[in-house]
């Protein structure tokens, strides 16, 4: 009878040992994903596509090793906080726009230069090609900032809307009013389509179009729809001028606690999030252009967009020039 005691305490004793093992050997790695974009039900903004689709096929590309939390609307902070977060392993990784990245990375300004894409097909040409986006990751591993570029997407298009004047061709800029956003290149560019440029911060824009401080501003198409500004400006000029980019960013201290087998099923599942963010970003632009369509104050214009490229295609090249990205520039201009 002891002897059978002391077995089964020995059994007991295995059993308890091999489940601590099971479970360490199966334990699901957790990672934190945060961003700035507000979520909402149905989703507004191409972000969120992306970032849900990002948890939904983690676990599935990963053979289950990793799962994502995610904290959106700035839960975590503003962009410009989680950059550094992500680089110090507060969080895992983060998606936000190149201006916000900018004072780290600071070749990633080159997209605030205009009328680098031609459309919708050739920006999605370049931020699917693998050799684009390795271009761009080195830049960024080479700066030993704690974080790589984990995916190249999309939020839309950037529009001109104006109070009193109807902007149909190049011509109809000079003298404009213009509220732009807080930026050396946005200054350039502006004033070399004959605008004449005042920055004002963004919570500001609809009163100051409403009280005539600026004729006219520049956003996206959800932009201008979610903050109702066509209310006080209701000529949409359909200028295109800029593709807002978002950049997933990983963290190296993330990407480390992930098992090395299921590394590459990790990094898919960020370059697949991006490219259906991407897609989303076109979808909710058409969607978002019927909803202002619909608008009985509304004009939307269509303008011969070809002489605003050409007039500002002398700062592209100043730009990537100024931040050694020539061949990054060249590489967008090979893909048209």
């Amino acid at each position: 009878m002891e002897s059978m005691k002391r077995f089964l305490a020995g059994l007991t004793a295995v059993c308890t040992v091999l489940g601590a093992y099971t479970a360490t050997a199966h334990a699901q790695v957790s990672l934190r994903v945060a961003s700035e974009e507000p979520f909402s039900n149905p989703p507004r903004l191409a972000a969120q596509f992306g970032l849900e689709h990002l948890r939904d096929n983690v676990p599935r590309l990963t053979g289950n090793a990793v799962s994502i939390q995610l904290y959106p609307g700035a839960a975590l902070g503003s962009e410009k906080e989680l950059i550094r977060s992500v680089g110090s392993g507060i969080i895992d990784a983060t998606v936000m726009s190149p201006g916000n990245a900018g004072s780290l990375i600071p070749e990633v300004q080159l997209f605030s230069a205009s009328y680098l894409f031609t459309n919708y097909a050739h920006a999605k040409r370049v931020l699917t090609n693998d050799a684009f986006f390795n271009r761009l990751h080195k830049i960024i591993a080479d700066k030993k900032l704690g974080f790589q570029l984990a995916g190249l997407s999309l939020t839309g298009t950037r529009n001109l809307y104006s109070r009193t004047r109807a902007v149909d061709s190049l011509e109809s800029l000079k003298g404009i009013k213009m509220r732009v956003m807080n930026s050396p290149t946005e200054y350039k560019v502006w004033s070399t389509l004959g605008t004449l440029p005042s920055a004002i911060p963004g919570p500001e824009i609809y009163s100051a179009l409403q009280t005539g401080v600026v004729d006219a501003a520049e956003s996206s198409l959800p932009a201008i729809a979610s903050g109702k500004y066509y209310e006080v400006a209701p000529n949409i000029t359909l200028t295109h001028h800029q593709f807002n980019l978002h950049i997933y960013l990983v963290g190296d201290r993330a990407l480390a606690k992930v098992p090395e087998a299921a590394r590459p099923g990790f990094l898919k599942a960020f370059r697949e999030a991006a490219e259906h963010q991407l897609d989303a970003a076109i979808r909710l632009a058409d969607q978002t252009l019927a909803h202002l369509r619909q608008q009985s104050n509304v004009k939307v214009i269509e303008i011969d967009t070809k002489p605003l490229a050409e007039r500002l295609r002398p700062i592209q090249d100043e730009v990537a020039a100024n931040l050694k990205v020539t061949d990054v520039l060249e590489m967008i201009r090979s893909m048209q």
